[in-house]
């Protein structure tokens, strides 16, 4: 089993967000995490980070991720949040490159096989163009996608993702989802992706889970699931 959830509880002070909260993943998959603002997508990975207290149990291949040591820097897991902010001149090349960190040893500087491995996968997202350029002056969309970059480069088994697409235009969005459904299908990998773009679901195979139903499942991606969850958080106000 990639990831066991079990009868989760998180939430904030006295403000419980995500109630018994069970789902498994058998195998590596995508799981679309939706719902409406405030349900408890992002504790749910934070809870995940180890960033919050929880009850209940997230098991990562049978072992409860309380007792792994470090999974984010042991290539657990990956994490992309909805925004990452640099206040300093850096060219794109040395933040994608730094995606590499877990596999140097402390102080060890980056080489050419490193470098040659960052450009490889920001020309996957067709950003060569890029490479040499001060990331701060790239538009929101263009760094969202180097961080991506950043992230496949971390080579994590289990990827997180807040809004991966948020700030990217139609034919990016659809590139995103593409390449994360490669990551499944041909790397192995398992992607819970936080999204309010069902509609770029439709072609994917994978799991949605709703987190704003009373009880929360995974559910196969079809069009008939999307158009049916993108109904119910249409015509249901936000669950307290």
């Amino acid at each position: 089993m990639i990831i066991e959830v079990k009868n989760l509880v998180a939430g904030y002070e006295q403000r419980v967000l995500l109630r018994n909260l069970s789902f498994s993943v058998p195998a590596p998959a995508f799981i679309a995490i939706i719902g409406h603002n405030g349900v408890g997508k992002s504790t749910l990975f934070k809870a995940f980070q180890q960033k919050i207290p929880y009850q209940g149990h997230i098991l990562i291949q049978n072992q409860d991720l309380r007792h792994i040591a470090k999974p984010t820097a042991t290539g657990i897991l990956g994490y992309l949040p909805q925004k990452n902010i640099v206040s300093f001149p850096i060219k794109v090349h040395e933040l994608v490159v730094m995606g590499l960190f877990r596999k140097k040893k402390f102080l060890e500087n980056y080489d050419a096989t490193d470098y040659a491995q960052a450009a490889q996968v920001v020309a996957q997202l067709q950003l060569s163009d890029l490479l040499d350029h001060d990331f701060t002056t790239l538009s929101g969309g263009e760094q969202q996608l180097i961080w991506l970059a950043q992230l496949m480069l971390q080579d994590a088994h289990i990827c997180l993702l807040d809004e991966p697409s948020q700030q990217l235009d139609v034919y990016y969005k659809k590139q995103v989802y593409s390449l994360l459904q490669d990551w499944v299908l041909q790397h192995q990998k398992t992607v819970l992706c936080i999204t309010h773009d069902l509609h770029n679901l439709l072609p994917l195979k994978g799991y949605l889970l709703n987190l704003s139903k009373p009880a929360p499942s995974l559910e196969v991606i079809s069009p008939e699931v999307v158009l049916q969850n993108q109904e119910y958080l249409e015509s249901h106000p936000r669950r307290l």
